[in-house]
């Protein structure tokens, strides 16, 4: 598959009045990647409050930050992602396990390429709105998330990529504070250009770290609510991980925790087959699950996987 083209990091400006919506992700994607556009009309016209939610402030940050272009980028951006998801489900039912590359060469080929993880941070948050399975993630990570926090809290994202959860989860909760780490410089110059449009400057930051190793040290500090969205797949072994969260989050804290099942991509490493797996290595790290989702993509008849994301609402135990 050809690499995608990087977004035009060239300074933008956005017409004064012509506020970008959700629509503007649609009509690209309509123009762009025509033959997806069925698919996301259907889901996000299914839960246009949910959606827009997620995709009106997206919209006017991308818009601020990146120009008209951004919209095009996007849906070229999506349109690659499901493509290539396509393709590594199809070699992962033929080998019958995950066959990722070397994590050297995911690191340098994936997560520190621009051309790569520009377009693949785009449809990395698209996906919440235009795929099915992902719909109930956003209730979970609205609804009994970000809304059951405490009152100033303090929150820190694991891998946050785009940066959007950490920008949505201050759009919503004005009084709470947040840092996203993530591994790829590219993913947080991406993030720190959102940031700066969205306004939350003041109470959001980014930083290129390695996510594992931030409560490593001694002293670790400790979060009221804790965001770690479809990571776990991306590690060699997922157990360091929980342990991380149970050692950061507060007495009475929330985690909001997500992962892939059964769901092959060239950087996931990984491979569960049962929600079970992540919830027991969750309540081995001294977790408890007080809910859990998950929802499939459609079936292919006679595959041997079913793609799924299963998300869960974590506590201390």
């Amino acid at each position: 598959m050809c690499r995608p083209t990087p977004i035009d990091h060239a300074t933008h400006h956005a017409t004064p009045g012509t506020m970008k919506t959700a629509e503007a992700f649609l009509s690209a994607i309509e123009r762009r990647a025509k033959w997806f556009a069925p698919g996301a009309q259907a889901t996000f016209r299914a839960n246009e409050e949910l959606c827009s939610w997620l995709l009106d402030p997206l919209a006017r940050w991308a818009d601020a930050a990146y120009g008209e272009k951004a919209f095009d980028d996007a849906a070229l951006g999506y349109a690659r992602y499901c493509v290539g998801v396509a393709q590594a489900q199809q070699i992962y039912e033929r080998a019958g396990k995950y066959t990722p590359e070397a994590m050297p060469e995911i690191v340098s080929g994936v997560y520190e390429d621009e051309g790569y993880m520009v377009p693949y941070m785009w449809a990395a948050i698209l996906i919440y709105a235009f795929w099915p399975s992902m719909i109930g993630h956003i209730v979970l990570f609205r609804d009994e998330f970000l809304r059951r926090l405490p009152k100033n809290a303090a929150v820190l994202e694991l891998a946050c990529g785009h940066g959007v959860l950490s920008l949505l989860a201050a759009e919503e909760r004005p009084d709470i504070r947040v840092t996203g780490l993530d591994i790829s410089p590219p993913a947080v110059a991406v993030a720190n250009r959102l940031l700066e449009a969205s306004g939350h400057a003041g109470r959001v930051s980014f930083a290129v770290q390695d996510a594992l190793r931030a409560g490593s040290a001694g002293g670790t500090a400790t979060y009221q609510g804790i965001i770690s969205a479809m990571l776990a797949e991306h590690l060699p072994t997922p157990q360091p991980l929980f342990a991380s969260l149970a050692a950061q989050i507060a007495p009475q804290g929330l985690v909001f925790f997500s992962t892939a099942l059964e769901s092959a991509q060239r950087d996931h490493v990984f491979e569960f087959h049962r929600e079970s797996e992540p919830l027991r290595m969750a309540e081995e790290a001294g977790l408890r699950a007080l809910r859990m989702i998950s929802d499939a993509s459609a079936a292919v008849p006679q595959a041997r996987f079913l793609p799924r994301a299963t998300a869960m609402l974590l506590q201390a135990r």
